[in-house]
């Protein structure tokens, strides 16, 4: 990696690039060692399959030649991939309503989606059923914000009517759409039986390669009285149908809205919290199946309330928090509110932690392990603005960071101690970073596309 100047003036761009880790100067690559020259590019390929996505990431360096095979289209679908970046929006300034998409590349030699807009996915083929919204134009689709990813998938809301509306409570003619950026395949899914205003924020897309080439979509369902989850309406694309299942469990709980879930061990883990909230137990996990049979809670660490984030790194299940004292803190000196106060002993405990990591060692015991810590006076040596948790890297100890100040995104290598960090994130951004990675093959159950 190469830490960018933040003294020098960058071009403004799209797309931002991290370099990532492993990847040398080609002047510094080494020969292929004699005994690799034996094999043939077959063989190595074979043998690079069986490996973890960083060491094939990293294998790059070792020469031209090599670099080359690990890039080539008719091996990319049988190698594993890293981490390529994050799927990211920016309000647009004419309509705040509506998003606009970015991508910011983490990864040199990844493969980042050619368009962040996704201008692959197919035109409307059904005009509107209001024949006096048929003088507009319905050759494509209008607005398509993306909500999550999982395992090289990516879940949108498409909407074909258009989106900037006389009143907030109207109704948009709209529908999911899964599509795979690396082949620009594509799946509508059937519109769902009842999306109120506002839950396509409570759905989730669960994606495994290596079991299956079906994918399931969770849309779940709250009570009004209560904004507790009281089931779950499920998109299986094998079947292409939606079911409905209610929530077996006694526990009340609520989910964040916009964080992404994790799909581990057949299950969509997803961050809540449980009713009534309990300020020193800030978070629970909620996983359910793909069948919506088997509903459970797991209580994650907890050091207060805080902004936390989950993530399946290295086959183990993470969860990292930037407590909210922090923030608060920060937020308090950016607005620059100077009111006098008696003094009052402070707990800088929490406040000197930026970022807390846990892994989960056992998933049947569900025994969390304190990984790394990431204090505030050890990123002030190297950077002076304020980061938060954002995302933790899938194959390696490397969690992102997004600053509360200034449009940045940051990474931080939790086993060599070292910062680097993005600029030239777009203005205005929304908060989410969707982790993209490249996934080649064509398998898409029930797939359009080229």
């Amino acid at each position: 990696m190469e830490e960018k100047n933040p003294g020098k003036k960058q071009k403004k761009a799209r797309t931002t690039t991290l370099q990532a880790e492993g990847v040398v100067p080609a002047e510094a690559e080494a020969e292929v060692p004699a005994a690799a020259g034996l094999l043939t590019n077959d063989l190595i390929v074979e043998i690079l399959s069986r490996l973890p996505a960083r060491s094939v990431h990293r294998f790059k360096c070792v020469s031209p030649s090599w670099r080359d095979l690990i890039a080539d289209p008719a091996h990319r679908k049988n190698l594993p991939h890293t981490l390529a970046g994050f799927f990211y929006s920016t309000f647009n300034r004419a309509n705040p309503r509506l998003q606009d998409s970015h991508f910011a590349s983490v990864s040199v030699g990844a493969s980042p989606p050619d368009n962040p807009s996704l201008p692959f996915l197919p035109p409307d083929e059904y005009p509107p059923v209001d024949a006096s919204l048929r003088f507009l134009p319905f050759d494509e689709y209008v607005y398509v914000p993306q909500l999550g990813t999982c395992n090289g998938l990516l879940l949108c809301f498409a909407h074909m009517a258009p989106c900037p509306s006389l009143g907030d409570d109207e109704q948009l003619e709209s529908h999911y759409v899964v599509c795979n950026p690396a082949t620009e395949r594509w799946v509508d899914l059937p519109p769902h039986p009842n999306v109120p205003l506002g839950s396509r924020m409570m759905v989730r897309l669960a994606f495994d390669p290596a079991a299956s080439s079906n994918f399931h979509v969770f849309q779940f369902v709250k009570a009004d009285e209560d904004d507790c989850v009281t089931g779950v309406d499920i998109y299986s694309s094998r079947a292409g149908i939606w079911i409905h299942r209610e929530s077996p469990l006694v526990e009340k709980f609520s989910l964040y809205f916009g964080l992404a879930g994790v799909f581990f061990r057949g299950m969509l883990h997803m961050l809540g919290w449980l009713h009534p909230m309990n300020p020193n137990e800030d978070a629970v996990l909620v996983a359910v199946d793909v069948e919506g049979q088997v509903w459970k809670t797991i209580r994650v660490p907890s050091g207060g309330l805080s902004f936390g984030k989950i993530g399946l790194s290295q086959g183990c299940l993470h969860y990292a928090t930037t407590p909210l004292a922090v923030v608060d803190r920060i937020n308090n000196s950016n607005n620059k509110v100077k009111k006098k106060k008696k003094k009052q002993k402070e707990d800088t405990s929490l406040a000197t932690k930026v970022v807390s990591v846990w892994y989960m060692k056992d998933y049947d015991s569900k025994e969390w392990v304190l990984k790394h810590t990431v204090s505030n006076h050890e990123l002030r040596s190297v950077t002076t603005e304020n980061y938060k948790v954002a995302a933790i890297h899938p194959d390696c100890d490397t969690i992102f960071l997004d600053s509360c100040r200034v449009d940045t995104l940051a990474s931080f290598d939790m086993q060599r101690r070292k910062f680097f960090h993005i600029l030239q994130l777009e203005k205005n951004r929304a908060w989410q970073f969707l982790p993209y990675v490249p996934l080649f093959s064509d398998s898409l159950a029930g797939s359009h596309g080229q």
